[in-house]
């Protein structure tokens, strides 16, 4: 691994960023006409499907044995849950605010990290700065509806599920040491085949229509921000460390909020982006401690 990052790793993780962050503007058009979980599916065996050919043509091999297990709880956390909280969600919130809301990510991996594991010792910058995302997250919100069940207010709440996940399944690509490429593609076939194709089976599909917008939308999710991101990632961790390629989490949600003013034309409250730039010194300030090998990359849901 190789730790001096060069113009060219640089250049690579802008590119990755703005992949990842444009995830929210085409999840946003996708579900506007097609149903969560159909979205979800899709994404998932397209991108499966793809990640997979490419193993295949590297002439490498699925992994064997019981590390599937611990795969199948990643593929569900780390891929199906995730996707299908922030499909569900983007029904009625914007793409902008769910970048925000999914900016916490890293926070709650890092709380999650010294809750359940022996060697992230507890940090009082990680705990200042999961303190200052909070008073984020209530300027986004407004105090008021913290503890209102209202239908955006719950959906909101469901994205910050999604990044809750993101954490839970670094505990468990911690526990793997790290995640490969033979890991990373049996995770994708897991969580399209065994958790996700069930479930769409089992859901009303009837009168499925959309407009060639919403599938060239949806395509884009399954091949860029899912099948070409996450190999995006596994390269640019080889070619530099997993703590360059932590700064992505900065990239993203100001991609996501850029690609939804410009392309959707959505008009941010003064708070929404306040509380970015909050929630985002709360990112910073948990970053100023020693890590270990835990991974936990926004992919934009």
């Amino acid at each position: 691994m190789n730790n001096n990052s060069s113009p060219a790793d640089y250049l690579l993780l802008l590119l990755l960023g703005a992949i990842l962050g444009s995830n929210f503007m085409m999840t946003k058009i996708s579900v506007q006409e097609l149903p969560p979980m159909f979205v979800v599916s899709f994404r998932l065996g397209v991108a499966a499907v793809l990640i997979y050919a490419v193993l295949l043509a590297a002439g490498k091999s699925l992994p064997r044995g019981p590390i599937w297990y611990p795969l199948l709880g990643s593929a569900f956390f780390g891929l199906t849950l995730p996707f299908t909280l922030l499909s569900w969600a983007q029904q009625r919130v914007d793409a902008g605010l769910a970048a925000i809301l999914m900016a916490t990510m890293p926070l709650f991996t890092l709380l999650l990290a010294q809750l359940f594991t022996k060697d992230e010792k507890p940090s009082r910058y990680s705990f200042g700065g999961f303190a200052i995302a909070l008073i984020g997250i209530i300027v986004l919100f407004g105090p008021e509806k913290l503890t209102s069940l209202a239908d955006q207010s719950v959906r909101q709440f469901a994205i910050i599920g999604a990044a809750m996940c993101y954490g839970i399944n670094a505990i468990i690509t911690k526990s793997l040491t790290g995640m490969d490429w033979q890991q990373s593609t049996a995770s994708f076939l897991l969580a399209a085949f065994v958790l996700s194709l069930p479930l769409l089976l089992l859901s009303d599909l009837s009168g499925l229509q959309a407009s060639s917008t919403v599938w060239m939308a949806t395509v884009y999710t399954a091949i860029f921000p899912t099948a070409i991101g996450s190999i995006m990632i596994l390269f640019i961790i080889r070619r530099t460390s997993a703590s360059f390629l932590s700064q992505i989490n900065f990239l993203v949600p100001l991609y996501g909020v850029g690609f939804a003013i410009v392309f959707l034309h959505e008009a941010l409250p003064p708070n929404a982006l306040l509380a970015l730039l909050i929630i985002l010194c709360g990112v910073a300030l948990a970053r100023r401690r020693p890590k270990r090998n835990l991974i936990s990359i926004n992919k934009g849901a």
